[in-house]
């Protein structure tokens, strides 16, 4: 085949345009994730507590910012004919367009390479992208978005203060944005360009997060910026959490990398980061906060199955085979999790809370995700950076070595669980319902009896399961407004 930039393209944006379209029909079928049914009752509840939110609802640890973003999505579910559970995913799906096409032009003219073209098309239709953004029901790859954009703006040397703002952007939706701070920073040229980046950057976040962080900035700081997400899922962290179940001496250093795990990770990706911009000549960015991330899901001690869209972008950048490697693997893990979530086909809802997490009954699927990663991970650590010489005895011995731990620490996997019902709309309907009725006893409880009447009522129209505890509180509020 004679492979021009324009036949290129031709092909990678048809097999772009048929993944969109399948994320559409999934977005529109399906209702996603407990994520969803959780990012519609902030938008909610957020309209009568405000930034109080943060202390009220362990769950909430977006930035405020977010909050603007959900009540937008929630009136345009009001004035269209189209749900909530639609909207949340869209930004998500167009992102991965956008995406892709940032990542064709940061690759240049290598686009027209074979096994470069052959990875842009994997990624144009990449399993844990059509998994993650047309289903699970969250916001990653929106944040990928603004963060490849800003990492184009600085690699093509535009304007600072707009990188700097796009990149503020970023940390608008979600903040693991952060991890590629040190890298974007070292391949600034000069300390005028740094200033003018963190400055843009800081103004957007500001301005965006305001008013609510201006409200209550410890609680901001502390549910944003004190995140850690699910530890013995993933990795080292389940490795190692699993070890202690046959090696009880091992509990103190368990504990240690949970409390300071994400500390050691990110002291980890910025010396990697340092050492990358010690080299002449600098990789380019693109590459290097590829590396990046790949070392941050290798050895984090966090994870949620989303975090694998993170990922799909930057490995189109290392060929066919690696792009491959972690898309199938990572497609195959995630598909396994919310088949499970979802009780089986057809799925509907995936539902965590009510199911569980995977660990006991996919680990090995988990694990070869994870191990995939670390070979990709290597792959690029030796475009990069010089890998340290190992003896074919210790390599050897090495892979036995962990080959026996993980026979000795993986328990036996168990049978998915049962279906314990309930994963269709009316689940959605009830779960929804019961925050309506939540929200209402806390309004009726500070005096509010109005909103806790329209609350109540509400759970009503959604639920009529709901009917006893609605009227109990309508009873009781419509009682207290005859007093006043």
């Amino acid at each position: 085949m004679n492979l021009t930039r324009t036949r290129a393209a031709w092909i990678v944006g048809s097999v772009a345009a048929a993944a969109l379209i399948v994320k559409l029909l999934i977005a529109l079928k399906t209702y996603g994730t407990n994520d969803v049914y959780f990012y519609e009752q902030f938008s909610e509840w957020s309209r009568y507590v405000g930034v109080e939110l943060y202390r009220i609802d362990r769950l909430f640890n977006h930035p405020p910012s977010m909050i603007h973003l959900l009540h937008v999505l929630s009136w345009l579910s009001g004035v269209t004919a189209l749900p909530f559970a639609f909207w949340l995913r869209l930004p998500a799906i167009l992102a991965d367009a956008g995406n892709l096409f940032l990542v064709w032009n940061l690759l240049g003219e290598r686009v027209t390479e074979r096994s470069i073209f052959w990875a842009l098309v994997l990624l144009a239709a990449a399993p844990p992208l059509i998994l993650v953004s047309g289903f699970h029901g969250n916001t990653d790859s929106a944040v990928i978005f603004f963060l490849l954009l800003s990492i184009y703006l600085v690699q093509m040397k535009s304007s600072s203060w707009v990188a700097g703002a796009v990149y503020g952007l970023a940390h608008c939706i979600k903040i693991f944005p952060l991890i590629a701070a040190p890298v974007i920073l070292l391949n600034l040229e000069g300390k005028a360009r740094k200033v003018k980046f963190c400055a843009a950057a800081g103004i957007v976040v500001l301005a965006l997060w305001s008013p609510y962080f201006f409200q209550d900035p410890k609680a901001v700081i502390d549910k944003v910026l004190g995140y850690r997400s699910s530890y013995g899922l993933w990795g080292l962290s389940f490795l190692l959490d699993s070890a202690t179940e046959i090696a009880p001496w091992l509990q103190g250093l368990n504990a240690a990398f949970e409390r300071y795990g994400a500390y050691i990770t990110l002291g980890l990706v910025t010396w990697v980061s340092w050492r990358m911009n010690r080299m002449s000549p600098k990789p380019e960015l693109f590459a290097q906060a590829g590396l990046v991330f790949f070392l941050f899901l290798s050895v984090s001690s966090g994870f949620g199955v989303q975090y694998l869209a993170w990922l799909a972008p930057w490995a189109a950048g290392l060929g066919w085979l690696p792009a491959a490697t972690l898309y199938v693997s990572s497609g195959v893990f995630l598909f396994v999790v919310y088949h499970m979530w979802s009780q089986g086909f057809p799925w509907y809802l995936a539902d965590s809370f009510a199911v569980g997490d995977w660990r006991g009954y996919f680990d090995y699927v988990q694990l070869i995700c994870w191990v995939s990663l670390l070979v990709v991970l290597i792959f690029a650590w030796k475009q990069l950076l010089p890998l340290p010489t190992i003896p074919a005895s210790l390599r050897w011995g090495g892979a036995l070595a962990a080959a026996l731990a993980l026979y000795l620490i993986l328990p036996r996997q168990m049978p998915a669980p049962e279906p314990v019902g309930g994963k269709y709309e009316d689940a959605v309907r009830s779960i929804n319902a019961q925050s309506y009725l939540d929200l209402a006893a806390l309004l009726s409880h500070r005096g509010r009896y109005r909103e806790s009447i329209e609350n109540a009522r509400h759970a009503l129209l959604l639920a009529p399961d709901a009917a006893a505890e609605a009227a109990r509180i309508v009873a009781i509020d419509e009682a207290a407004l005859k007093k006043k």
